[in-house]
């Protein structure tokens, strides 16, 4: 039987159905990622294994959206297959991007995540750029990293974005040394993160498996709230570094403004040489073609919102380079210690379209280091210690730390979906809202509910619900991920981006939300019988129901904008006439 992982969501579907239907159901809606190595491993012994990363992704305690993985290895896996949990995956060896089966394209995969360890030259083909290009500019995810120097340019260094969003160089040519260099200049540029030297005092490489993570540091989004009046703001946090239930937005009026940033990730494993992560906002690289292995496309597509202006990669968020001398195997100097870029991600939604593509780029994520991957720094395997935990194996139990770090893994995957493959996940959490207790009653008069006030107060309380597994951006990334899968309709999508606050987005958003759950609630009345929903949602996410939701959604935002401008004019009257009286 397959383990479906409880929460709010999974309760309310499975007090109507049972398990296995729900998993035959929701699970051709998971994300599809393909994993690609070419030096770790997936093993669970091996410190340089991602047996822990994968656990944290797919089974852990927290899990609510589990992926379906492909494993593959550039060369040989030392296993045939890999089991975590009840799962057991069989590693495709000798991959090639071009020759792989299935293919990779955007019909059988949502994402590649690529670990990469070869320092030497480009490994990939002409042909496997160009799979990968089609991919990334067709609206697939990708997630990249490395370590310090070139360790990762062989399979990342020449793929299109992701070459600039991260420092992919040996130390020779500018990139981050190891420490070992005989030019103690460029020794001390080391990036090192450790934190704590452990009992003995020291310094050495096994200090990063203790269990004391490095500090990050989210760059946050803060903006003025009350123009030259007054010293108010509002700050925001990268989809990537919020634990569920965080908000979306904090500002200085709030009642207890420190509780507004209590549920952000700011953890990441410590390691003595990792790389950097980089915002690419030259107008030279923003306006650059890319043309290797014979392609020649705009690397960094223009804004959709405005078109004189090209949408780059920001830095998530920052770390602290600060170790003193480490060792490990001779004695590194101490680190000129400095702020560093530790994870940088790529919005290619806000993108215009690649001629011949309907849906926009795909999102990309880099981070300075699979150290903050491995199981060497996770759960210590391999180091004599336990890692960001305690015990081992089985019972091996994750710090608080650790499920921080777990939940940056989960926002990677739920962050890099295709927006339109937004569409299939959504439904089925509207299903399982519209027969949550809390929602359910609420339900019971949908027909009355044509009202912007009711469908806004409707969409509120699913978005209660919703935050509470996915987080508090989740319903704002959907809604505009809907538009954005939608050629005719990613215009709009843009302006509710870019005017959020004149417009008042997140009301509209759920208001939207709001009809399409009564919808929903239309097709699966209060007194459909199992057999008769069986029947409604055998097939999934149709054309009918999806081009029914659609409709619904589209007249909701209609009668939303109508509903502000209304009040918009009321408000520009009542100016006016104050206006009038101070003559």
């Amino acid at each position: 039987m397959n383990i479906i992982k409880r929460d709010i969501l999974t309760d309310a579907l499975a007090a109507r159905f049972n398990q296995e239907l729900i998993f035959k159901w929701r699970f051709r809606c998971h994300p599809r990622i393909l994993m690609l190595v070419d030096g770790l491993d997936y093993r669970e012994n091996n410190g340089f294994g991602l047996w822990r990363f994968l656990h944290g992704l797919t089974v852990a305690a927290g899990v609510t959206n589990k992926p379906v993985l492909t494993l593959a290895h550039r060369g040989f896996h030392p296993t045939a297959s890999v089991t975590v949990g009840a799962d057991t995956y069989n590693v495709q060896n000798n991959f090639r991007f071009d020759t792989a089966n299935p293919a990779v394209t955007l019909a059988n995969y949502d994402q590649i995540w690529i670990f990469g360890i070869g320092s030497g030259g480009f490994a990939l083909s002409g042909a496997e750029v160009g799979v990968v290009s089609a991919f990334m500019n067709g609206g697939g995810g990708v997630f990249a990293t490395g370590d310090h120097a070139s360790l990762g340019r062989s399979l990342c260094g020449s793929l299109p974005r992701i070459r600039h969003m991260r420092e992919w160089r040996d130390a020779n040519s500018g990139g981050v040394p190891m420490g070992t260099e005989t030019d103690v200049n460029r020794a001390v540029m080391r990036i090192d993160t450790v934190v704590d030297p452990g009992a003995n005092g020291l310094y050495e490489f096994d200090d990063q498996s203790d269990g004391i993570p490095q500090r990050i540091y989210p760059h946050y989004k803060v903006t003025d709230s009350d123009g030259l009046a007054g010293s108010a703001w509002q700050a925001s946090v990268h989809p990537l570094l919020m634990l569920p239930g965080a908000l979306a937005t904090r500002s200085s009026s709030a009642a207890n403004v420190p509780e507004g940033f209590s549920k952000d990730i700011d953890v990441l494993p410590d390691h003595p040489h990792e790389s950097v992560c980089y915002e690419v906002t030259a107008a030279t690289t923003l306006a650059g073609a890319y043309n290797i292995s014979g392609q020649n496309f705009a690397e960094f597509q223009p804004s959709a919102a405005n078109p004189a202006q090209r949408v780059g990669a920001e830095i998530v968020a920052y770390a602290v380079a600060g170790g003193r001398a480490v060792l490990n195997g001779v004695w590194k100097p101490p680190v000129k210690p400095r702020m560093f870029g530790v994870i940088s991600a790529y919005d290619g939604r806000l993108a215009q379209p690649y001629p011949g593509n309907n849906q926009r780029p795909g999102r990309i994520a880099c981070d300075s280091t699979w150290h903050h991957f491995v199981n060497i720094n996770l759960d210590g395997t391999g180091s004599g210690r336990s890692g960001l935990g305690s015990g081992s194996g089985a019972s091996f139990t994750p710090s608080a730390a650790l499920e921080k770090i777990y939940a940056y893994y989960r926002n990677i995957a739920l962050w890099l979906q295709p927006a339109n493959r937004v569409w299939c996940g959504l439904f089925w959490d509207l299903v399982a809202v519209r027969f949550t207790p809390a929602i359910f009653e609420e339900l019971l008069e949908v027909d009355r509910m044509e009202n912007w006030r009711d469908l806004v107060g409707l969409g509120q309380e699913a978005k209660r619900i919703i935050a509470q597994v996915q987080g508090s951006e989740a319903l704002d990334d959907q809604i505009l991920g809907l538009l954005n899968a939608d050629k005719g309709l990613q215009d709009t999508a843009d302006l509710l981006t870019a005017g959020g606050s004149v417009l008042g987005r997140t009301e509209l958003v759920e208001g939207a939300y709001g009809a399409l759950l009564a919808e929903v609630a239309r097709m699966l009345p209060a007194d459909i019988t199992e057999e008769q929903a069986r029947k409604v949602l055998a097939e999934g996410l149709s054309d009918n129901i999806r081009g029914a939701l659609q409709e619904r959604m589209v007249k909701a935002l209609h009668q939303g904008i109508d509903a502000q401008a209304t009040r918009l004019k009321i408000g520009l009257d009542f100016a006016q006439r104050i206006g009038r009286t101070l003559r």
